[in-house]
């Protein structure tokens, strides 16, 4: 004979009876993974509620197994609608981020972009984020002399990297700074 399901011991007496069949009724509702996490918050509710149990425990627990599938499912199928929605408007070109949109403008951009990943985050961090030297060593876990040098070789680089575009136009016969020459 069980014990009552108040009692902790026979809770688990019910629960090493029953885990495979409320397991094996999630798998045929639920992808695997999903089924062994909604197994566990079903005996978290039977644990909550074991005093509300009447008959057999089974069905009982087959019953709250049926409400956590469709609960997980439910939820899959909102990240399922977010992650089309998100999609949807990466593909459909939305529109850049301001400070994106700034440096279109500029013609910045394509500059940046020639220059390394670290040299690029290093003026970033001091001329967009608006850091100090100090704070921008410490986002990039090195010391304030080291930052000073990454600064200064990366404000090297996109001034060698300006005047090459701009001799670049000035060849093409386009204006530079506004002005022909």
């Amino acid at each position: 004979m069980t014990r009552p399901m108040d009692d902790p011991r026979g809770f688990e007496e019910v629960y090493r009876r029953t885990y495979l069949p409320v397991l094996r009724f999630l798998r045929r509702r639920l992808p695997p993974a999903a089924a062994e996490d909604a197994v566990a918050e079903v005996f978290l509710v039977a644990w909550r509620h074991r005093r509300e149990i009447r008959g057999k425990e089974l069905p009982w627990l087959y019953g709250v197994a049926r409400r956590v599938a469709a609960n997980a499912l439910r939820a899959r199928d909102r990240a399922d609608r977010l992650d089309d929605r998100i999609r949807a408007d990466y593909e459909d070109g939305a529109e850049p981020a301001a400070e994106e949109a700034v440096l279109l403008r500029l013609g910045a951009q394509g500059v940046l972009d020639r220059l390394p990943a670290q040299e690029q985050e290093v003026l970033l961090l001091v001329a967009w984020d608006g850091l100090n030297t100090r704070d921008a060593a410490k986002v990039l876990g090195c010391s304030t002399g080291a930052f000073k040098v990454r600064l200064h070789r990366a404000r090297r680089m996109l001034e060698a990297a300006v005047t090459e575009d701009a001799a670049q136009l000035s060849e093409m016969g386009m204006p530079v700074d506004g002005r022909t020459r």
